[in-house]
């Protein structure tokens, strides 16, 4: 049997009426590298109490382009675009064909597609992801994980965008005030802004604070504009 389409209005009416959800839809990775193309997987832990996880909807942020879906077990994909841009895919739909929907919440998925991340490093991005479950009766429910950081609801998910580096030393002027350096190092070796200097890592953190001459630099220590060194 083929699937049923689930259209934009049929996620419109059910938003009023969506069950909750038990899932929590994340990147696999936690960052990105900036201006680069890169696979983005999102990870669909659990479908909609008890019902299997039927479709899904990722909404692209703006700033991403060259969009490339990749096939999964849900089969082939939609795309929509820009009205404006023909060549802008501004969302990527994975719909299983109904004879492929589990009776039961069993299975963890991933989906993936390629693209390239926005030039926009020492930032975020998220991608808002519309969720579509099946019960054994074909009963359909629906969950919305389009929250931003601050807002209420089920959080879209995230990654963090770093600049693109080599291994050794990199010289970085900051763009943006960083909250927290841990979001964007946490796989660095050392960072450094004059005689200041910050590490993820608990024993890095000692030898820092028992070297004459260098303070450690707290984790929002970082302001726009700053030149730091970065050892990865």
């Amino acid at each position: 049997m083929k699937h049923t389409p689930i259209t934009i209005l049929t996620f419109a009416v059910a938003l009023a009426t969506s069950a909750a959800a038990e899932a929590h839809i994340s990147a696999v990775s936690p960052t990105a590298i900036a201006n680069k193309t890169t696979v983005v997987e999102l990870g669909v832990g659990h479908g909609c109490e008890g019902s299997d996880t039927y479709a899904i909807t990722v909404d692209i942020p703006k700033g991403m382009t060259s969009v490339r879906p990749m096939w999964s077990d849900f089969g082939k994909t939609s795309l929509t675009y820009d009205p404006v841009d023909p060549a802008l895919v501004t969302s990527v739909t994975w719909q299983k064909d109904d004879a492929d929907a589990l009776p039961g919440d069993s299975n963890y998925y991933k989906l993936a597609f390629r693209a390239r991340v926005p030039n926009a490093p020492f930032t975020s991005i998220y991608y808002k992801v519309h969720q579509v479950c099946r019960a054994a009766d074909a009963t359909l429910s629906y969950a919305e994980w389009v929250a931003l950081p601050g807002e209420m609801g089920e959080p879209a998910a995230a990654q963090v965008i770093v600049p693109d580096h080599l291994p050794g030393w990199n010289k970085y002027t900051v763009p943006v005030d960083i909250a927290d350096l841990g979001v964007f190092f946490k796989d660095a070796l050392i960072v450094w802004r004059g005689a200041d200097a910050y590490s993820f890592n608990d024993n890095t953190v000692e030898l820092i604070q028992g070297t004459d001459g260098v303070t450690l630099l707290a984790a929002d220590g970082v302001k726009a504009n700053d030149e730091i060194w970065v050892r990865y």
